[in-house]
């Protein structure tokens, strides 16, 4: 089976990086936390990549055209095996729009960036992120990015550090700085997460703790009691990690530092707890972990988005056979030939040929204008508002430091400064399109300022305290400056759990704390001297709407289907807020429910699209049916 030797160790830790990470995508309910087995991965990398180039140094055989091309074989050859078959599904199940998206994503992964397209485009743990079948490569390109851009780190500390505590304090610093890096952002609360998530700056703390231990001699316990405390202690740190995570540090801090010691120990075979390195089923599942890893998402995202509901346990039970078949067939006849068998020649050939195809096929589907579709039009329609909801780093002009984070320019074209900042979490920047569009009809500059982690506008109340420590910097940022004179507050109507600066929580079944936050909010603005205009509620649809509507069409051909919901239950919650403020504010008071209900009924679409992108934000179709909204703007 092996044709090298193998640390049984490695890939113990890699069956249960990959176990973990197929269980939490067929199901998160089973197992919450199971995505943090990607970070597993990051730090056996770290370990074992750094273990490598630190031999080849020592016997002065390095070569960076030989470190790539050992990476190159042992990912790209199974990888695009992976990435030809998904495609080939992804023609014969995909809505036109999903599959621009699709091909969108493929190039991405060749070019080893899908982990910044993914951020860039939508995120990790929504419902409607389970529909992408290539999502799971954002951690191969972090892992490619690290390949790439370590060995020529280490090269450099080799070269300009003669001294080992050099070399080894340069990487401990490194790593520091990005463990502390993640940590504050936690609390800044810094791009609702997904940038800690997928950016690589936030990751280099894991693959340097696994670098660290590598630079250091392997431990030996030769003590039965010592050797089976430290074995149980790292285990402990794994496993608990995978059930609890400390708020304040980074998610996998307790499962990278796991992880590392039992890297860093040598096995001491007299002690009964290291049996566990040695279970069959194991160390199968950690040699075939890079295949299972690859297969595994593509099999079980097709299966959910042709079966639109839940999936069942039986579909679990037939995807997992389909995923450790495939992944036991790629694994024997394309990666160990390849890593083993082919020559140099062939593997290159064979990967050039199939990377520039799936290029070319990629970049015309992309860019033909009328690709055809066996779905129906208004099918396809309603899938192109998925995940079209405005986000500023996707259409931004220009960024500044605002609040404790940032806020976005457009119209920067514009030579006088902004007057209007559209301001509040992304329920307020879902309106962004419609915004957009009057700042470019008025020819004037504007700003939005997005709160982030669903953060409240409130000074006095919110969701979290970081939340309103957050929203009082804002709201001093946008106090500072005198050419603001308009704000545009938008904000999620429906969060009645809330807290105060103190940490007491209050549940608000009656609106009437937040009445009082939005009219305190309002009345500090005025007394800034700032017209301050309020976005009301609307009805949402709280499932992914395009996405389930479109599928619902398409797979099970229904002719007829509900875009709607009875206003009654709207009226109920909203109506006394809604004549509140109507009367408060008059045309100061933006009211987007008049758009998209009638006296019976509030649509979530109509025959040319979907309203929302998602379970509650607005698409572009949507956004941009509010621009009559704005015209009451100073």
């Amino acid at each position: 089976m092996y044709k090298q030797f193998r640390r049984l160790d490695i890939d113990t830790l890699r069956a249960v990086a990959v176990s973990a990470v197929i269980i939490f995508h067929l199901d998160p309910n089973f197992f919450p936390n199971g995505y943090l087995g990607v970070d597993l991965f990051f730090v056996i990398s770290g370990y074992l990549i750094t273990q490598s180039i630190l031999k080849s140094y020592k016997k002065k055989k390095f070569s960076f055209s030989e470190f790539y091309y050992k990476r190159i074989k042992r990912i790209l050859p199974v990888l695009l095996v992976v990435l030809t078959a998904s495609l080939f599904f992804a023609l014969i199940f995909l809505l036109t729009n999903d599959l621009k998206k699709f091909n969108e994503s493929l190039i991405s992964s060749l070019g080893f960036v899908s982990n910044i397209y993914f951020w860039l485009t939508g995120g990790y743990f929504s419902t409607n992120n389970q529909l992408k079948p290539l999502l799971h490569l954002w951690s191969l390109s972090v892992e490619e990015q690290f390949y790439i851009f370590y060995p020529i780190f280490l090269y450099l500390i080799f070269r300009y550090f003669k001294s080992f505590n050099y070399r080894f304090f340069a990487i401990i610093l490194i790593s520091i700085t990005s463990f502390f890096l993640t940590t504050f952002f936690i609390k800044k609360g810094f791009s609702p997460r997904q940038a800690m998530f997928f950016l690589s700056p936030f990751r280099v703390w894991q693959f340097g703790m696994g670098a660290i231990f590598a630079f250091l001699p392997n431990l030996k316990l030769n003590n039965i009691f010592i050797d089976s405390t430290y074995l149980l202690l790292a285990l402990f740190l794994i496993f608990f990690n995978f059930f609890y995570k400390i708020s304040f540090l980074p998610e996998a801090t307790l499962i990278c530092f796991g992880a590392s010691l039992i890297l860093f120990k040598s096995i001491n075979e007299k002690n009964y707890l290291s049996k566990i390195f040695k279970l069959k089923i194991l160390i199968f599942v950690g040699v075939i972990s890079y295949s299972l890893y690859l297969w595994h998402w593509p099999v079980i995202s097709f299966l959910k988005y042709l079966h639109v509901e839940k999936i069942s346990f039986f579909h679990m039970i037939l995807s997992l056979a389909v995923i450790f078949s495939l992944s036991f067939l790629s694994w024997k006849f394309v990666e160990q030939p390849f890593l083993y068998k082919f020559s140099k020649k062939k593997t290159l050939i064979f990967i050039s040929i199939n990377f520039a195809f799936l290029l070319l096929i990629s970049l015309v589907i992309i860019f033909a204008q009328n690709i055809p579709s066996r779905y129906s039009k208004y099918s396809n329609e309603v899938a192109n508002a998925v995940g079209s909801s405005y986000r500023c780093l996707m259409h931004v002009e220009k960024i500044i430091p605002f609040g404790d984070s940032y806020a976005c320019i457009i119209n920067t074209k514009e030579k006088k400064p902004a007057k209007t900042v559209l301001y509040g979490n992304s329920h307020a920047l879902m309106y962004g399109y419609a915004y957009k569009s009057f700042l470019d009809i008025n020819k004037e500059k504007g700003m939005t300022a997005g709160l982030g982690n669903g953060c409240l506008p409130f000074l006095d109340l919110n969701i979290s305290k970081d939340c309103l420590n957050k929203s009082k910097a804002y709201f001093n940022s946008i106090v500072n400056l005198p050419e603001i004179k308009n704000v545009i507050i938008g904000f999620t109507w429906y969060k009645e759990k809330l807290v105060n600066e103190d940490g007491e929580i209050f549940y608000d079944n009656d609106f009437s704390l937040r009445k009082i936050a939005i009219d305190n909010l309002i009345e500090n603005f005025n007394r800034n001297n700032k017209n301050v205009y309020l976005i009301g509620p609307i009805e949402i649809p709280k499932i992914d709407f395009p996405s389930n509507l479109s599928r619902e069409i398409a797979f099970k051909k229904k002719q007829k289907v509900i875009i709607y919901k009875s206003r009654k239950e709207f009226d109920q919650i909203y109506s006394k807020s809604i004549e509140y403020y109507k009367n408060e504010l008059g045309k100061y008071f933006i009211q987007p429910h008049k758009v998209l209900c009638d006296e019976e009924n509030c649509y979530f679409a109509d025959n040319k699209g979907s309203f929302f992108s998602d379970q509650n934000h607005l698409s572009y179709y949507g956004s941009n049916k509010m621009l009559k909204l704005f015209n009451n703007l100073n």
